[in-house]
């Protein structure tokens, strides 16, 4: 089965296209990117020929060159090669060669720099010219940025939804009640697996409905997002240290429960970094302590939103607790 089209937020190789023409000021939008390869017949398999064919389309002329193939005889760079590196097949950026140093990046780490035969080059573009319609690009990133917009003007914070007393309550019953666990990603109930991408420590706070605090934050939260107190999960306690980070992610699931919305609110504010982040619409919200911050998961149709991806960047210093607060289908 053909997987989401929100996945492609996290899809390498189309990440890696977006990336590549941004180094050649090719501005089209991401969303015009991700829906061509998205199309493409054996998605999420992405070959260097789906590559070079949509850049074809795009105005970047080449000829694909596959092994045996030399890539000094390139002519333009970056461009985009399959390198063997590692006894491990990866597509990568090629900065430049020069005097048979090869400089690339893969994996969006830092640039390498090794010697051309450090490695085998599988294939190539070999870039013969660039002749981009303008006039095509500024229509894609327009529609691009009029979602992005939309999405942006979606979200919204609410400061004092809770009170330095109801933090301080929230946090302490957490701690003295020993319910911090190591997180978990992949699944609504926490019984997900632990992974590098979400390195903080939550708290399901199981009896939600027989705190009378706690209750009357939920019926807080639904007059806030107008449902019935019955589609708002139990709450969830984070508490994040120094180092620790929620890599960008989808609230919503593709089984199970499907969350309509989100509401996050700020515990505490005495910490450093932390900030909330929308990698996909360039925004970020640094934490205020009490604040609540609104955003949805899912379109009209009950589709989940690519601009929905989002973060927790990581603490730099102190440590930083919030609660999620999901409202479901």
């Amino acid at each position: 089965m053909k997987p989401k089209f929100h996945t492609t937020a996290h899809h390498y190789a189309i990440n890696l296209v977006i990336h590549f023409l941004g180094l050649h000021n090719i501005n089209m939008g991401r969303l015009k990117v991700r829906r061509a390869l998205y199309e493409k017949e054996a998605f999420p398999e992405t070959s260097m020929q789906d590559i070079g064919m949509e850049l074809q389309k795009w105005g970047i002329q080449h000829e694909l060159k596959t092994a045996p193939c030399n890539i000094t005889d390139a002519m333009v760079f970056p461009t985009m090669a399959v390198i063997r590196i590692h006894e491990q097949d990866v597509l990568a950026i090629v900065e430049k060669v020069e005097e048979q140093q090869i400089h690339l990046q893969y994996f969006f780490a830092d640039t390498i720099t090794c010697a051309v035969s450090e490695l085998t080059v599988l294939q190539y573009l070999d870039i013969k010219e660039i002749v981009v319609d303008k006039e095509f690009c500024e229509a894609c990133e327009q529609e691009d940025l009029s979602e992005r917009e939309a999405y942006t003007d979606s979200i919204f914070a609410v400061e004092d939804f809770l009170s330095e007393e109801e933090c301080n309550y929230m946090i302490d019953y957490c701690e003295q009640h020993n319910l911090f666990n190591r997180s978990m990603t992949g699944a609504a109930d926490g019984t997900g697996e632990i992974t590098g991408n979400r390195t903080s420590y939550s708290a399901f706070i199981t009896t939600s409905r027989q705190d009378p605090l706690f209750n009357d934050i939920i019926e807080r939260a639904a007059d806030l997002m107008e449902v019935e107190p019955a589609r708002i999960e139990d709450l969830q306690c984070v508490r994040y240290g120094e180092g620790q980070e929620f890599k960008p992610h989808f609230d919503s699931f593709e089984t199970g429960v499907k969350r309509k919305a989100t509401l996050l609110v700020y515990l505490n504010d005495n910490f450093e970094g932390g900030e909330t982040v929308f990698p996909e619409i360039g925004f970020s919200v640094s934490p205020k302590r009490g604040m609540a911050l609104s955003f949805v998961n899912l379109d009209e149709q009950n589709k989940d939103l690519i601009y929905s991806l989002h973060g927790g960047a990581p603490v730099t210093a102190g440590i930083k607790f919030a609660c999620n607060i999901w409202i479901h289908l």
